[in-house]
């Protein structure tokens, strides 16, 4: 017959094991990542008693957590979403607040440069108007720096986050694999064991995981999983885990990239496409901090490149051609700072990029990639594509002994072969990251603060194309070195030079009079005929000396026939003309295909910020309420309700009394038996 002390004993310690359970439920009520536990009762079996089975009482069986696998995928797919659109949000929002904000932005200095622009034009020769004007060009300088700086402080934080997420990734993995191999310890064969709390230990790790990247979990038959991340990349494998590293970047050593580190070998993994705030840091810093940059620097080379341009059109107060008043877009480090060199092996050479039409200027980049270089023949081909719209071109220099510099078609700028190395020359392959405007805000300086410097008058001398030319060549005076010269212009004596020949870079020219009758020098009494001056082959340039004057062919090449007259400008006193032309830049449509001024490039990156910002926002709130609900899924089934506990302690304290009850009347029994035996 059964045994009435052990019906009682399974009894009391099933209902402790209940207690004990619920008792744990209410402790962890605020444990995140927490999922119910319950007690998994079965009956202990039973003896036969003639025809009738009488039972043995109760058997703790197991002791289970209330888990949904289907809204745990779910719950960290909708997580992974939101931490994008969240950090996108965060950061477009800070790009936003810098670039439109009225304390920060760059409209009202600009504006104010302008406006004293047309001061020195209502006085030209007062020197007070002059350095209001620079004093407001200085402000705005300093605007533009401070910009570019606070994109900058914006971008380094974004690679700090990025090395930080990959020592988290790295922290969270090795978790997850020390979890995988407790928890197999304590599976058997069968699958089962109890392990609850780390099994919610190791799914809140993945949850946390899942915030930085896209997670996929497989589970194996020991109670194991396998991590993969992004597209499919392997980071726990059982008991295993991969590291996680930042490395610097290639070719900008400055953009940090995400790697995994395979027996000591870094593997570079695109970071974009891990999904997760780490794909945020990626998309925003290559989709909207680097084009902030670049569109930031467009507008500062479109500024000053153009007021220099007319600054050198005009006269100072000293009669000098005007120089640049800011920073020269084209000097040879600026040239150079825009072309970045991969480290792929492929051989070593100097490339520049030189700013030539602001009108087909844009805020892409663009990659280069040489097809074939033969030093002996001195030629070189390459291919270079828009990064933004894949648009490629094809083009190639033939002769490297004369020509070192190719434009590229609708690209507004042109390309110079500065050095390859003769040790290490390139070959098919060879990458170059080519960034016109990246750097224009940080470089954009102010020459000087001289009043006397800015040229408000119109140039005495004037160099006047043809219009029967037929080549590309621009010209315009660089310098008025002698006004004493023989052979110096006036009203009634230009000088206009003439091409004779143009062979292998080097220009014969004619000089001749107004009739077209040969010039001869006064001084040494030659005949002014088949001149020669060599053009540059890196810069494509050519310096035309003649009268007391530097002609400078600043651009294009010209054909046999071409003419440029040199006219004498009358000016005086108080002329403004130049001073004029360059306050009309402002409403000048010179960028973006001559369909935009400088005001409209600024104010198109701010509208694009904005919508991106707003379009952030919107999808921020969105994925917010799917991973809530998400969330709620899991807490409906897994989280532990106070109510309920309450309840079934309440229940199991009764069945623990009546247990008890059993136990205290089989005592009672067992007296009675030996008390009837006596």
């Amino acid at each position: 017959m059964a045994d009435l002390f052990q019906i009682g004993l399974s009894g009391i310690y099933s209902s402790q094991a209940n207690l004990a359970t619920t008792g744990h439920n209410i402790s962890n009520v605020n444990t995140e990542g927490y999922s119910r536990q319950t007690v998994q009762v079965s009956t202990a079996g039973a003896d036969r008693f003639g025809e009738y089975f009488i039972g043995r009482g109760s058997i703790v069986t197991g002791i289970n957590r209330a888990y949904d696998q289907f809204a745990f995928t779910e719950n960290i797919m909708n997580t992974s979403k939101y931490a994008y659109n969240q950090e996108v949000y965060m950061q477009n929002n800070q790009l936003d607040m810098v670039l439109s904000n009225e304390a920060t932005s760059a409209t009202k200095p600009v504006l104010e440069m302008f406006s004293s622009l047309n001061g020195v034009a209502d006085h030209p020769n007062m020197l007070e108007s002059r350095s209001v004007f620079l004093e407001n060009a200085s402000n705005m300088v300093n605007q533009y720096n401070t910009l570019y700086k606070s994109l900058e402080i914006q971008y380094s934080g974004i690679n700090a986050d990025i090395e930080v997420s990959a020592d988290t990734i790295t922290a969270l993995a090795a978790n997850i694999a020390s979890m995988n191999t407790q928890i197999s310890s304590v599976t058997n064969s069968a699958g089962t064991g109890n392990a609850n709390d780390l099994l919610d230990q190791r799914d809140q790790a993945i949850t946390e995981l899942s915030e930085l990247v896209n997670v996929s979990v497989v589970a194996s038959d020991s109670g194991t999983v396998n991590v993969y991340i992004g597209s499919g990349q392997a980071l726990v494998m059982g008991g295993e885990a991969q590291t996680m590293i930042a490395v610097n970047g290639d070719p900008d050593p400055s953009r940090k990239e995400l790697a995994m580190s395979i027996k000591g070998k870094a593997i570079v993994v695109d970071g974009s496409r891990l999904g997760g705030k780490v794909s945020a840091l990626f998309d925003t810093r290559e989709n909207d901090i680097e084009r902030a940059f670049n569109q930031l620097g467009q507008n500062v080379i479109g500024l000053t490149h153009s007021i220099n341009e007319q600054q050198k059109q005009g006269q100072t107060l000293d009669g000098e051609i005007g120089a640049e008043l800011f920073n020269d877009i084209n000097s040879t480090d600026s040239m150079q700072s825009r072309v970045l060199s991969h480290s792929d092996g492929f051989g070593t050479a100097d490339l520049s990029v030189r700013i030539d039409d602001l009108s087909l200027l844009s805020a892409d980049e663009f990659t280069l990639v040489v097809d074939d270089y033969d030093a002996t023949a001195g030629t070189l081909s390459f291919t270079v594509t828009n990064n933004t719209t894949g648009d490629s071109e094809s083009v190639s220099l033939t002769d490297l002994t004369t020509n070192k510099r190719i434009e590229i078609p609708n690209a507004g700028f042109s390309i110079g072969i500065d050095s390859i190395s003769t040790t290490d020359p390139l070959v098919a392959g060879k990458e170059f990251t080519l960034r016109p405007t990246r750097l224009a805000a940080q470089e954009m300086s102010l020459m000087h603060k001289d009043p006397s410097l800015v040229a408000a008058a119109d140039a005495e001398i004037k160099a006047v194309v043809a219009d029967t030319n037929t080549g590309t060549a621009e010209f315009r005076v660089s310098a008025i070195n002698d006004k004493l010269d023989l052979l110096y212009m006036d009203a009634d004596n230009p000088l206009t030079i003439k091409i004779t020949d143009n062979t292998a870079g080097v220009i014969e020219y004619d000089i001749v009079d107004k009739n077209g009758t040969i010039v001869t020098d006064p001084t040494t009494n030659t005949a002014l005929t088949g001149l020669t001056t060599t053009i540059d082959a890196l810069s494509g340039k050519a310096v035309f000396s003649i009268g007391g004057i530097e002609v400078e062919m600043e651009a294009g090449d010209p054909d046999v026939g071409d003419s440029v007259t040199l006219n004498f400008n009358e000016t005086g006193e108080g002329d403004n003309r130049n001073i004029l032309a360059m306050a009309d830049l402002q409403s000048a449509k010179l960028m973006n295909g001559n369909k935009a001024t400088f005001q409209d490039v600024y104010s198109g990156m701010l509208s694009e910020i904005g919508a991106k910002t707003a379009n952030a926002d919107v999808l921020m709130q969105s994925s917010a309420i799917l991973k809530n609900q998400s969330f709620e899924r899991i807490q409906s089934n897994s989280g532990v309700n106070m109510d309920e506990e309450a309840a079934n302690l309440l229940m199991y304290q009764q069945h623990y009394s009546a247990a008890a009850r059993v136990i205290s009347i089989a005592g009672e029994l067992f007296d009675t038996i030996l008390q009837s035996s006596a």
